[in-house]
């Protein structure tokens, strides 16, 4: 057994929250080691860490990440940076190293614009949302594979962006996601509201009745400080079927699928490469889960599950 299957055989499924047609499962665990990174926006908060063009050109698959802080920075798939010359995604969870810079793999979410809007990159307070980071993440699977690059390929980020657009009715001159989100915003509110920050490792969420996905850190705090960022990815799919549903579905999954759905990702096919910072890099394929995990000094840090079927 991996150290992924390991964690998630460690951990326990809380009573869930509940809003609308959403369900948020609290995952508990122990793991007994102290947190030894910060996520992108402490470190930005510091000013020890700062993003950038790799060149005065660019390369929209590419950005690069200067650490200059004491500990390892984490950067979690789907966590949108905006400004330079246009506004990227990560395509997977990676650490920079402290005192370290790092080209990192991204993807364009922005495809109408190509110009500067400021010199370094700002944090978004959104992530890729649920649908997307699933495109990038299977994607990035099957990269691996045939090529060993974390590429999320680039035709298919932008027609799910062109596709939320259309979905959710937003207007946008760059082609931006980020416009999404800010559009959304006054309904995404009411499931900000009814979900606040779990006290625990991980979550799995159900939408309409039926488990869609999840995430789980090596810490809580970790979850936390990321929750605004996750609970938006989900919310936002979740916003989408409330509003084409006549009788939106408020029941919760059963907590015997959300069970079974921790049994499928620990026992999916799981392939280990080297992670393009500190660590290695798990993805987790099935009939029932994908995902992928980043493990770094035998501990698991982070790791994104989708339903295969959602």
């Amino acid at each position: 057994m991996n150290t992924l299957a390991m964690f998630l055989d460690k951990m326990t499924i809380g009573q869930p929250q509940l809003y609308a047609n959403m369900a948020v499962y609290p995952l508990h665990v122990q793991n007994g080691h102290q947190r030894p990174y910060q996520t992108l926006d402490e470190a930005l908060a510091t000013k020890t860490l700062e993003v950038n063009e790799v060149s005065e050109n660019g390369s929209v698959p590419s950005l690069m990440v200067h650490n200059r802080g004491d500990k390892p920075v984490l950067l979690v798939v789907g966590e949108e940076l905006v400004g330079a010359k246009q506004n990227r995604v990560l395509n997977t969870s990676l650490l920079v190293a402290a005192h370290s810079d790092l080209q990192i793999p991204v993807s364009c979410v922005e495809r109408g614009r190509w110009a500067y809007r400021s010199r370094n990159f700002d944090a978004s307070v959104t992530t890729s949302h649920f649908k997307l980071r699933k495109v990038q993440v299977e994607n990035v699977t099957k990269s691996l594979r045939s090529t060993g690059d974390f590429d999320a390929n680039q035709r298919d980020v932008w027609r799910e962006v062109d596709q939320t657009i259309t979905r959710t009715g937003s207007t946008t001159t760059t082609s931006a996601l980020n416009e999404v989100f800010k559009q959304s915003e006054a309904q995404l509110q009411a499931y900000i509201d009814a979900f606040p920050a779990p006290d625990a490792q991980g979550v799995i969420i159900a939408i309409d009745g039926a488990i869609v996905g999840g995430d789980v850190f090596d810490h809580a705090e970790t979850l936390q400080a990321l929750w605004p960022k996750l609970l938006r990815s989900y919310a936002l799919d979740a916003l989408e079927r409330n509003q084409q549903e006549k009788q939106p579905r408020s029941t919760p999954a059963a907590l015997i699928d959300t069970k079974q759905f921790m049994t499928h990702a620990q026992n999916a096919h799981h392939e280990i490469y080297e992670s393009v910072g500190l660590g290695s890099d798990i993805r987790v394929s099935g009939d029932q889960v994908t995902g992928s995990g980043l493990v770094w000094n035998d501990q698991l840090v982070h790791a994104s599950l989708f339903s295969a079927k959602a």
